[in-house]
């Protein structure tokens, strides 16, 4: 029961005797029986990041209120949420974002927290540059191996000092060197054997990047003796293999054929744009089908700037 002072009680009759006279509406407001004070109320507050690597313009909200039970988000432009913790998609994309994040308890008590959301795009990664071991094959065939080859030679082609006159920094040296040599009897396509003769080179890149594949190729003559004329080929595998058989059948990211038949020591400069794959594992797979003999050198694989 609640308790009321005897100094108020003392007057109500003449209380009753007024509202007999003059119209009275009386509404008590007391406290419930046992009743404390609301000692902690709520506070707002909030962090926020970019953690979506697919999308820059994701927002993740973390709260971090004291004593709320509900939460109202105000993103602008219409745009609310009632979760604790929501995502927010800023569809302008870069830039700087007024949110407001109100909160309640259940006793009706509320705070409110606003602060400058900043949207950033990242700068994309530079491509991995890889290197490619023994370019100008002055290492003679090292660097160029398939892991083992179930069907073929683990030759991957014959070592040559008839190479381009131009070192693998591009410079004249006025003289041949080293390079690598395709003959009829380790030609693959039309006059493939069992001593056929394949390089191979695995790389991991960045992945679905524009790369230029370059390389050098001389062919002595074209006697139009093999299907197709003289020629040297140079493509790009997707993905890595262990056993150079598998590459046979291997998807191609690109293929480039060299069949400018302009004698022994005058180069042609290839260069080739492919597009690289989901993985970034990649290789080169070059191969010849000439009979009068082909040569390669300085093979180089860097991101299309």
């Amino acid at each position: 029961m609640k308790s009321i002072s005897y100094s108020i009680v003392k007057y109500i009759p003449f209380l009753f005797i007024g509202c007999l006279l003059v119209s009275c509406n009386f509404e008590f407001e007391l406290p419930e029986a046992g009743s404390i004070a609301d000692a902690t109320l709520p506070t707002a507050g909030f962090s926020y990041s970019q953690t979506n690597p697919d999308d820059f313009r994701e927002v993740t909200f973390t709260n971090e209120s004291g004593s709320a039970t509900d939460y109202s988000w105000d993103f602008g432009a219409g745009a609310t949420s009632e979760e604790k913790d929501p995502s927010f998609v800023f569809e302008d994309g870069e830039g700087t974002y007024s949110v407001t994040l109100v909160v309640s308890d259940k006793n009706g008590e509320s705070d409110s927290y606003t602060q400058d959301v900043i949207v950033i795009e990242p700068e994309e990664p530079d491509a991995i540059v890889p290197t490619v071991i023994n370019g100008d094959f002055t290492e003679g065939q090292d660097g160029w191996k398939v892991g083992s080859f179930t069907d073929g030679t683990t030759s991957p082609f014959n070592s040559s000092s008839d190479g381009s006159n131009l070192d693998y920094e591009g410079n004249d040296t006025g003289a041949k060197t080293p390079g690598a040599k395709w003959t009829n009897g380790t030609s693959g396509g039309p006059l493939a054997t069992g001593d056929s003769r394949y390089a191979y080179q695995a790389f991991t890149v960045s992945a679905e990047t524009e790369y230029v594949l370059e390389a050098e190729y001389a062919i002595k003559n074209d006697l139009e003796d093999v299907p197709g004329g003289d020629r040297l080929v140079f493509e790009i595998l997707d993905g890595h293999y262990d056993d150079g058989a598998n590459a046979f059948d291997a998807p191609r990211l690109s293929t480039t054929v060299g069949d400018a038949a302009l004698g022994k020591g005058n180069f042609t400069l290839i260069e080739t744009t492919f597009t690289t794959n989901e993985s970034g594992q990649i290789a080169i797979w070059i191969w010849g089908a000439t009979a009068e003999d082909a040569y390669a050198d300085n093979i180089k694989l860097y991101p299309k700037e």
